[in-house]
């Protein structure tokens, strides 16, 4: 040590020392670095520490230099009043001139992962506009960093990100700071912070109280959608949100400002077919609400937002918020711009609820087109008692069609009661529509048993084609037999519906009637044997002008 006091500038005894700080900073360590660490051990701690700034001074290596600070700061906890301050203003300065724009750099996470919470839990006065600039920076590094494939080298990045918030709030005087300090609970997070804003809820305009919320819920709401994309979507399957059914919401009797106002006071039923029902969305939606509780608030969140460049992170959650609260056409707008199977999906949901039928029809027609190999099983989750119900629907085959051969139903459904070719039109796509889920839909088939006897007959040119349950074939034979209502069944033995030939039953001779029982008979052999999705998607696309002609065109 004196020969290094007294030959500042030999470098000989800066690599040795070199090496020896360098060990310092191993996590692990062989014999020879062990002893090297051990030999610095003995060394009197004045002389330590003499040696650790003189060294980092020394040092050319901006990074370098850094990381010799941040190694005098663990050691020397003390001297974090002194040379804290400077370590963070090199990390700043070295951040500007080296990555500008980029959150993720070596500087950045030297900032963020290791001398923030050695200035954070140490007694050292920090000014306010630079602690908030610094949890600025922190936030918008971690959140970079979740967002890319993980290297896991940082490990645990919510919980040290939260430890950040705790800390640099503490500085700041913020009364959320300690709720940071909590094991990870939304609920827990989400309730308090929702109790945070009832008891400041007039001074929404004061800059304490809503920077304090909305840095506070900022992260905790990423975190909850963080959590809830990871538990809705996974290696096993992905699901995409879609408005799904309820039960009773399709009454005519029901006045327009009975039904609004019935819904508006209703919840929202969520499900999925996973064992996560996807309340993070629900929980999320609550979250931003809250931080749109003064025009103050909102301007902040606008700075926010850009200062963070959340957009990725909200992107997606915007067009589910916008599905949450109904707005179909905000809806429209966002989804227009995408052009793939979960886009098109989430699109013709929301044109069938806004009623245009042909807009709907055009994108199952794309959906259907580019259905994943992937089978997947049917939901018994799409329609459920309330009076709005979303569904996070499995990006399968089989859930893919069955939502669209619903929505299809549903749609064709409101043209049974048309007289002529159009109603049977409608009557014969719904029962092929409805055989992807039977025995699901099975109350719509005691409706079209009931307009066919009402009738006294059925024409559908299709039929033999594409309708090969069982059960709706047996009933179809019970209403043409003399006592199920003797109804005339004209059915056109082939495929295109231009076709003429009919085998006619009522008044027909026993040859027809042998025909017709022959032909019954081989679609039921189908049933079971041909695959469902399979001649389902061949009835969307070969028949959509035919489907299109059943609908009801706004």
């Amino acid at each position: 040590m004196s020969r290094f006091q007294n030959f500042p500038d030999d470098r000989d005894i800066w690599k040795e020392i070199e090496t020896v700080t360098t060990c310092l900073r191993l996590e692990q360590c062989d014999s020879e670095a062990e002893f090297l660490c051990q030999m610095f051990q003995h060394i009197p701690q004045d002389l330590q520490h003499r040696l650790l700034v003189m060294t980092a001074d020394h040092c050319e290596d901006t990074m370098e230099h850094c990381t010799l600070l941040l190694l005098l700061l663990r050691k020397f906890p003390q001297t974090i009043a002194t040379h804290g301050p400077r370590l963070v203003e090199t990390l700043l300065t070295a951040e500007k001139h080296s990555h500008p724009g980029r959150a993720v750099n070596g500087f950045r996470r030297l900032l963020a992962c290791d001398a923030l919470p050695l200035l954070g839990s140490a007694v050292v006065e920090l000014n306010p506009r630079l602690s908030l600039r610094l949890l600025c920076k922190a936030v918008e590094f971690y959140l970079a960093y979740i967002q890319l494939p993980q290297d896991m080298q940082i490990q645990n990045p919510w919980d040290r990100l939260f430890q950040i918030v705790e800390l640099i709030g503490k500085k700041l005087g913020w009364e959320l700071s300690s709720l940071f300090a909590t094991p990870w609970n939304r609920e827990a997070y989400s309730d308090r912070l929702q109790q945070y804003a009832i008891a400041h809820s007039t001074g929404m305009c004061d800059e304490p109280v809503v920077r304090q919320l909305l840095m506070c819920t900022i992260v905790v709401l990423l975190r909850i959608l963080n959590e809830h994309s990871a538990l809705i979507s996974n290696e096993e399957a992905m699901y995409c949100l879609v408005e799904a059914f309820g039960e009773g919401i399709y009454s005519s009797a029901e006045s327009k400002l009975k039904k609004r106002k019935r819904d508006d006071n209703a919840g929202i039923i969520m499900t999925s077919d996973n064992d996560y029902n996807g309340n993070g969305l629900a929980m999320a939606v609550k979250l931003w609400d809250l931080l749109h509780n003064s025009d103050y608030l909102q301007r902040e969140l606008t700075k926010l937002n850009q200062q963070l460049r959340l957009d990725n992170w909200l992107n997606l959650f915007l067009t589910d918020l916008a599905m949450y609260k109904g707005l179909y056409h905000e809806v429209l707008a966002r989804l227009t711009e995408g052009n793939n199977l979960s886009s098109n999906l989430r699109l013709a949901s929301t044109c069938f609820f806004l009623k245009d039928y042909k807009g709907m029809l055009e994108y199952i027609i794309l959906v259907v087109n580019s259905l994943p190999t992937t089978l997947g099983k049917i939901s018994h989750n799409l329609t459920v008692p309330s009076s709005r119900h979303l569904h996070y629907l499995t990006l399968a085959r089989f859930p893919i069609l069955q939502y669209c051969c619903r929505l299809l139903l549903l749609a064709i459904k409101e043209n049974f009661s048309l007289s002529g070719n159009i109603g049977d039109l409608a009557i014969g796509h719904a029962l092929v529509l409805m055989q992807i889920d039977w025995p699901q839909e099975a109350s719509i088939l005691t409706t079209i048993t009931e307009r066919i006897l009402n009738r006294g007959s059925f024409t559908y040119p299709l039929f033999q084609g594409y309708v090969i349950c069982v059960d709706i074939l047996e009933e179809l034979t019970y209403l043409w037999t003399e006592h199920g209502g003797g109804v005339s069944l004209d059915i056109t033995a082939g495929a295109g519906i231009i076709q003429n030939r009919r085998i006619t039953t009522r008044g027909a001779d026993k040859g027809v009637r042998e025909e017709l029982k022959q032909a019954m008979r081989r679609q039921a052999a189908r049933d079971g044997v041909e695959p469902l999705d399979e001649l389902l998607q061949k009835f969307i696309i070969n028949e959509q002008g035919a489907i299109l002609h059943s609908l009801i065109i706004q």
